[in-house]
């Protein structure tokens, strides 16, 4: 009865579990990257609704002090939001 030898070459496994787990890495992140900018889209845009609606309330007061005051707050907002929006999609690039 013959046996036949087969060689088994550890070196060649883990080279291929080591390419599966780095292509599966990188899916994994390009995924998160996707799901961060659909999180910051949405945001920007809650963001831009909610001002919008500060707006219009300050629009219909009789007050000039109290519509300063909405429309400081606004841009305040507005700029905060920009910024904090710019620097996660530089993180996430």
């Amino acid at each position: 009865m013959a046996t036949s030898t087969k060689t088994h070459n550890p070196s060649a496994s883990f080279d291929t579990a080591f390419e599966q787990f780095k292509d599966s890495s990188e899916q994994f992140v390009s995924y998160a990257r996707k799901a961060g900018n659909a999180y910051l889209d949405s945001y920007e845009k809650a963001v831009d609704r909610a001002i919008e609606l500060e707006l219009k309330v300050a629009d219909t007061t009789q007050q000039e002090w109290l519509k300063s005051i909405i429309e400081t707050q606004t841009d305040f907002a507005r700029e905060l939001s920009s910024s904090y929006t710019t620097a996660a999609r530089s993180l996430l690039k």
